[in-house]
């Protein structure tokens, strides 16, 4: 590499030394001290330049650089005639050429001004890119699998931090020192690129017209996934920067992807990073286990078949009433178990918050909310006696409503319209079930109790509550008021409207109240 000038008589040097990243011949600093002569010597790009002009040279080399280095980068990656040996002597040099750039901007103080700061990201960028090529191309697998089982010790009291010393190891190739160094190196380029640069939303690097980067989501997914892995379902999707048991930067960065996960919607790969850190923390290995079952289309699944005893007495009750009785009281008894197996067991004894974080508490204590004024006014029990005409309308439209500012959020956050709308329909799906589930414990639990003071005086009378199941002939097409066998029963029509009732007003009230996304983590 060297410096030339065209001042309008051709190409000519700046100075007579070409560096030629051999440790044997050049020293790191020789180039370092080029980019101080040109920065503090104006002289050397002409007779009449001033230092500020100097100056302003220097930080648009500066400022192009990261741009230039990934496009000569992105090509010979793409090229298939190029000799491997070749592209990996490229990683090596581009490598430190972005530290020894990356280095004089933090002298210079240069990193924080405004034009630099974008350069400054870049290159942070690409000291990952290039380091995470040579740590594939160039680590053994042993020293791979010894650091993801954090045995591996990265730092020793011999460790030079210095450029001189990084193209020493890469030139000398001795194997355990060159495995420490760059595994060292690489994962701290990992946190100084996804959490200082893309968890960082306050740098605007991803919004402005002329970042060179992808939109701020994909450039997180491809830091954290192994290679191009889309979506992320396995441990063996993650990047092995994710993978060091007992690390407290480690641990720091996975809270900050969740949370930023979950401030996107994207209730899955937030799950993903939770179950991971969960399974790291225990010492589980989750390399072949899947991490998250969240999305629309298994809350669909799991809502059809919560509601499936409900829908098939709506069409063929009279046909087999002891066969939905008996599926109807089956469901209530799944659903309570569940519920107190997770607290006695997942809750009080083992102290497991895993799966109570990954179903998005905020919007299951919107819910609870929801459901008190819901569940005791007398009014919503007797319009669940109504007509299904009423009732489906009434239902449909507050679903709807929910909904639409679910969509207008969430796209206010992400602007793609067809990724907003798949992630609110999928926050939508997820809000019903969990208050399908909370309808059906509630009733199951109260339910009795309301129907006697409410159902039962319809005619005038104070009936019994086993009379009043009789009150209500069942019509093919509806749904039932009540199902089960004695004593455990489910009230369907009351579940139907509760349900969006109660999510509507829980998702209405952090509107009003907070300022937060409804996948805010509590």
């Amino acid at each position: 590499m060297r410096f030339e000038l065209n001042a309008g008589e051709g190409w000519a040097r700046v100075f007579p030394e070409t560096f030629s990243f051999h440790a044997a011949r050049h020293d790191p600093a020789e180039l370092y001290l080029q980019l101080e002569d040109l920065w503090t010597k104006p002289r050397l790009l002409s007779p009449i330049a001033t230092r500020r002009e100097a100056e302003e040279v220097v930080r648009r080399l500066c400022a192009n650089v990261a741009r230039y280095l990934e496009r000569t980068l992105d090509r010979l990656e793409a090229d298939t005639s190029v000799d491997p040996q070749l592209l990996l002597r490229v990683y090596e040099d581009v490598a430190l050429l972005v530290r020894l750039f990356g280095r004089f901007l933090v002298d210079k103080q240069l990193e924080g001004s405004p034009p630099l700061r974008l350069a400054s990201h870049h290159l942070r960028k690409l000291s990952f890119r290039t380091l995470l090529a040579l740590v594939r191309l160039r680590v053994r697998p042993e020293s791979i699998a010894a650091y993801q089982q954090g045995t591996l010790v990265l730092v020793d009291p011999t460790y030079d931090a210095s450029d001189t010393a990084f193209l020493a190891v890469l030139s000398e190739g001795e194997a355990e020192r060159l495995d420490r160094t760059l595994l060292r190196l690489a994962e701290s380029a990992f946190y100084r690129w996804l959490e200082d640069v893309c968890l960082d939303e306050e740098n605007q690097s991803f919004e402005r017209a002329d970042s060179p980067f992808a939109d701020r989501e994909t450039e997180v997914l491809r830091a954290v996934a192994a290679r191009d892995v889309r979506p992320i379902v396995r441990g063996r999707d993650l990047t092995i920067f994710l993978k060091r048991p007992h690390n407290r930067d480690l641990a720091r960065v996975l809270k900050r992807l969740e949370a930023w996960f979950l401030r996107q919607y994207d209730i899955h790969h937030a799950s993903v990073v939770l179950h991971h850190g969960a399974l790291l923390q225990r010492g589980e290995p989750d390399a072949d286990r899947v991490l998250s079952r969240h999305s629309p289309r298994n809350y669909a699944l799991a809502l059809g078949l919560l509601l499936s005893p409900f829908l098939g007495a709506a069409i063929a009750y009279d046909r087999a009433p002891l066969l939905f009785d008996f599926a109807a009281s089956v469901e209530v008894i799944f659903v309570v178990a569940a519920a107190f197996w997770y607290l006695a067991y997942r809750f009080a004894w083992k102290r497991d918050l895993t799966f109570f974080h990954a179903s998005v508490p905020r919007i299951g204590a919107g819910i609870i909310v929801g459901y008190l004024p819901v569940f005791l006014i007398d009014e919503v029990w007797d319009l669940s006696l109504r007509a299904r005409f009423p009732l489906a309308a009434v239902s449909v439209l507050i679903g709807f409503a929910t909904l639409l500012y679910l969509y207008v959020e969430v796209q206010r956050r992400l602007g793609d319209p067809k990724e907003a709308f798949s992630r609110a329909s999928g926050i939508f799906l997820l809000g019903v079930l969990e208050a399908a589930v909370l309808g059906i414990l509630a009733t199951s639990f109260l339910g009795r109790f309301m129907v006697a003071r409410n159902w039962a005086t319809v005619t005038g009378q104070n009936l019994p509550f086993e009379m009043i199941r009789d009150l209500y002939p069942h019509f093919e097409g509806a749904l039932p008021r009540i199902l089960g066998i004695d004593p455990i029963l489910a009230f369907p029509t009351a579940v139907f409207l509760m349900t969006f009732m109660a999510f509507f007003i829980g998702v209405f009230l952090q509107l009003l109240w907070e300022d937060l996304p409804i996948t805010e983590p509590l």
